[in-house]
């Protein structure tokens, strides 16, 4: 088959790839269909971390991407709720399938938990096709209710945003600033809103995404501007009862704890890196709720499908971009790069 494949930094080549087989029983293999790029993708193309060592040229080659959705194709005999045919998204991750973590909705907190196309341990799905372990409990059924986009983004962007959103108590009649303004960001500052936020104040250092935050009502302010001394007049000098972060850049990370308001609530879902920390002495002297994690993806689609279904949560207007994935290269450039308005990036396999 044809694959994104992981050479090294800056490195993700199109090209042939063996082709996927039924890792367990449990498993099936989905023919993709479409798939997308994450930001947290962008760590390993950098060449930084994602949880273990550094990605360098020494990596053994891999399929990238956890974002995809697709058709099965193939189902193991221990396969119950799939079948060949079926439309189907995947949780970004699958644990062993088989313990209380697993059977209760949370793979992620498996302790044999691997996140696809982010190590040669689970091939990901920036490719023709890919094995789904323990189909089961991480695959969605998708046939005739959710658009391309929406399923797209419930394989991560949309349910990390809820993670994080909801871990933020967020009041009715409060402030929230949210920090990044990338599909999460974006997605996060709809959330606020529709969770009963009065004022959403939004940070990006790129204009086209703070106008987009604008159009969903959002406050928005270039952190590069003085942009957290604007959220602090706007607030009177208390900053914000609750506290998104939705980039995993040190400058955003840095940025919320003097963004919380003294009693206030900071939920951090952006990958940091081994440089990053917090300061204790605010986190004491504010009374700061300081939470962050990993989302449980398929815990959360039974809040987001109804919000779906009836308009309620739109997500409009988020893949600004198309490509192959033949031109799969050109899209990493691309997105991170942030030229051109790039927001999220679709990429067509079918």
């Amino acid at each position: 088959m044809k694959a994104l494949v992981f050479n090294g930094p800056r490195d993700i080549r199109y090209e042939s790839f063996a082709d996927p087989e039924l890792l367990t029983h449990n498993s099936v293999i989905l023919k993709v269909t479409k798939c997308s790029i994450c930001g947290s993708d962008l760590h390993m193309y950098h060449g930084e971390t994602l949880g273990g060592a550094p990605y360098t040229a020494d990596t053994p080659k891999f399929c990238t991407g956890h974002e995809f959705i697709g058709e099965v194709v193939e189902a193991g005999k221990d396969v119950r709720t799939f079948k060949v045919g079926d439309k189907a998204l995947a949780a970004g991750g699958a644990g062993c399938g088989k313990c209380v973590a697993c059977l209760t909705g949370g793979p992620m907190k498996c302790a044999n938990v691997h996140v696809f196309g982010i190590g040669p341990e689970l091939q990901g799905g920036q490719a023709e096709y890919v094995c789904v372990p323990n189909a089961d409990t991480v695959m969605l059924n998708t046939q005739g209710e959710l658009s391309d986009e929406h399923a797209l983004l419930l394989t991560d962007a949309m349910t990390t945003a809820y993670f994080g959103v909801t871990r933020a108590d967020i009041k009715p009649g409060g402030n929230v600033v949210v920090v990044g303004l990338g599909p999460i960001g974006l997605i996060g500052v709809e959330l606020a809103l529709l969770l009963g936020a009065a004022r959403v104040f939004a940070l990006d250092p790129v204009a086209s995404r703070r106008a987009m935050a604008e159009k969903l009502g959002a406050v928005a302010f270039d952190p590069t501007n003085d942009g957290v001394a604007h959220v602090l007049e706007a607030t009177n000098g208390r900053g914000a009862e609750s506290v998104f972060e939705a980039s995993g850049a040190s400058a955003a990370i840095a940025s919320v704890l003097p963004l919380t308001a003294w009693g206030g609530t900071a939920s951090f879902i952006g990958i940091p890196q081994p440089r990053d920390q917090l300061s204790m002495r605010l986190i004491m002297m504010k009374n700061i709720t300081v939470r962050g994690g990993i989302c449980q993806v398929t815990q959360t689609w039974p809040q987001l499908m109804p919000l779906l279904q009836q308009g309620r949560l739109k997500t409009a207007g988020l893949f600004s971009h198309h490509f192959k994935l033949s031109e799969g290269a050109e899209a990493f450039r691309l997105f991170d790069s942030r030229d051109e308005g790039v927001i999220k990036i679709m990429v067509d396999v079918d």
